[in-house]
């Protein structure tokens, strides 16, 4: 059993396994005539402003007021605030944020190229929400408007490069809302507080939510790398969910800290909360204009006493930008797994720190993953030895193989049983190649994905034509390099003795090199250097032990 048959299985399972994700994502279940029906007979779906929540009458101690109510339906005037990294595009009405230019993050590697736009508003309608909710009561129906949702206009108390300031009002100017949005000097963390100034007779109650709301997309994902788009939370566990499970299942919990966060390759957004702050998560499906259909991914407070003549603030924290490691390591716990490498993170993240430490060296996320691979090699330089001496052993008892299995023909039994004999009169194991390769699957796969999920070899140039990692070589020369690679590699193999099995094999590098056409380069280089080290290492070993004889 060759194990470099092996290894081409397994990676065939990979290649198998993404293949089916993207067919899931890209092909949703159609909905059963009865589904229409009752999606039919349903109500309207809800809002996009998350339920009030009922107010304990007994905490508050001062009389009732009826307040006017204030709901501005405008669309409200757009301010526009930068640092070093990002600008934010922000809107008065509610202070929601309607665009972030990444500055130094285009769409490609042309001179001209525009800015990636995370969120936006006019193409892909994608936005930050948040606002505050005043608590009912259970004694009457409370008609009157006493907090500010993002519907709500604010007007312009201050701004400045950086940050913004906006007001909000009831009619008689009982109630106050200072809200203020400020970017930190560089990064793309972005801090949200509302101060709520009671100078009415009574306490008020309420809570804020904050939420990131966006339509369904699939456009710029590739089939060959069908990586999630969606949203995802965080609740001590880190937890994925499509758009297909907000619209069926919404569900809603109590978590204290944590994050809530929409998703892409490269990018995320996300309000991430204090360890000490405990917020309901929730989701909402949201009809939108004409057919569109926006997903909400958010939490809510818990409610807040503001007793007359006193004030508090609500903060909130937003980031909005690339899946940096290091960075979102450091901003909220778990907020890096949002950088999916899957069940082998474990082996995937200290690969990335290797990888990220070889670079800050080098200068060149090329030779920093060519460098990875030799250290990879080399530290399974003995398995790999293990693997080709025992390879190497049953090329040279080939030709008495073939001769066993002509001899006795279709008799298997007879035929397993002398082949076993020869094994063992020769001290050969027919499963020595294979094992060392098994071992080596796991961070195989793992480096996979810390090459494919990896914002930071997105647009990293390399050497002569290759000016982006993360695409596929336009001239394909490495998928040629790395066919021709694995078709002399399996010279050096035995040949299998099954005629079916040795078609298979030789069809492999064709059927691989077409692959590899369409994978990002960065994979296909480590491939290439991976096959070349292993052809230069089996050699050797077949030299020596040819020699020997």
């Amino acid at each position: 059993m060759s194990n470099r048959f092996l290894l081409y299985v397994a990676f065939s399972l990979v290649l198998f396994m993404i293949w089916q994700q993207w067919n899931i994502e890209q092909n949703p279940q159609f909905q059963t005539q009865s589904q229409i029906e009752k999606t039919k007979q349903s109500q309207q779906p809800e809002g996009d402003i998350p339920e009030e929540a009922l107010l304990d009458k007994s905490k508050i101690k001062s009389p009732d007021q009826e307040e006017p109510v204030s709901n501005v339906k405008n669309k409200g005037e757009n301010l526009t605030i930068t640092n070093s990294d990002v600008e934010l595009t922000i809107s008065t009405q509610g202070g929601t944020i309607k665009k972030s230019k990444l500055l130094n993050y285009f769409k490609t590697t042309e001179e001209d190229s525009e800015n990636i736009n995370l969120f936006d508003y006019e193409d892909e309608y994608y936005v930050a929400q948040s606002g505050l909710l005043h608590d009912k009561t259970s004694s009457k129906n409370e008609k009157t408007k006493l907090a500010p949702n993002h519907h709500d206009l604010y007007e312009v108390l201050n701004k400045t490069s950086d940050s913004v300031t906006l007001k909000w009002l009831t009619k008689d100017k009982d109630i106050s809302v200072i809200k203020k949005i400020k970017l930190n000097d560089a990064g793309f963390n972005v801090e949200v507080t509302s101060q709520v100034i009671n100078n009415s007779r009574r306490a008020w109650a309420g809570r804020q939510y904050r939420q990131i709301r966006r339509e369904s997309s699939g456009e710029g994902r590739s089939w060959v790398t069908p990586t999630f788009t969606g949203g995802a939370y965080y609740d001590g566990t880190y937890n994925k969910i499509s758009y297909d499970e907000i619209s069926k299942k919404k569900p809603k919990l109590n978590v204290q800290g944590g994050w809530v966060a929409m998703m892409e390759h490269y990018f995320v957004s996300s309000w991430y909360f204090s360890e000490k702050e405990n917020n309901l998560f929730y989701t909402k499906e949201v009809n939108a204009e004409g057919d569109r259909k926006d997903y909400i991914m958010g939490a809510r407070s818990e409610a807040l006493i503001i007793q007359p003549n006193e004030n508090a603030i609500f903060e909130s924290s937003l980031y909005v930008g690339p899946k940096l490691q290091k960075e979102l390591e450091q901003i909220s716990e778990g907020l890096e797994l949002t950088i999916d490498y899957g069940v082998l993170t474990f082996i995937a993240k200290p690969l990335f720190w290797l990888l990220d430490k070889i670079n800050l060296m080098v200068g060149n996320w090329g030779w920093a993953i060519i460098l990875l691979t030799i250290l990879i090699k080399l530290a399974f330089y003995k398995l790999s030895e293990t693997s080709y001496r025992s390879m190497a052993k049953m090329k040279q008892f080939s030709p008495k193989i073939q001769s066993i299995r002509e001899r006795y023909g279709s008799d298997r039994q007879k035929m397993n049983q002398a082949m076993m004999d020869m094994y063992k009169q020769e001290k050969i194991n027919p499963l020595g190649g294979c094992w060392p390769i098994l071992i080596q699957i796991p961070v195989f796969i793992a480096l996979y994905w810390v090459l494919l999920e990896s914002v930071e070899l997105r647009q990293a140039e390399f050497i002569f034509w290759l000016n982006d990692l993360s695409t596929k070589d336009p001239y394909y020369v490495l998928p040629l390099i790395m066919g021709a690679s694995m078709y002399f590699q399996q010279k050096l193999n035995p040949a299998p003795p099954d005629p079916m099995q040795a078609k298979i094999m030789q069809m492999l590098p064709i059927i691989f090199t077409a692959f590899f056409a369409f994978f990002p380069s960065g994979l296909v280089l480590y491939w290439v250097v991976n096959n070349l080290l292993s052809i230069a290492q089996q050699w050797r070993i077949t030299k020596i032990i040819t020699s020997s004889k």
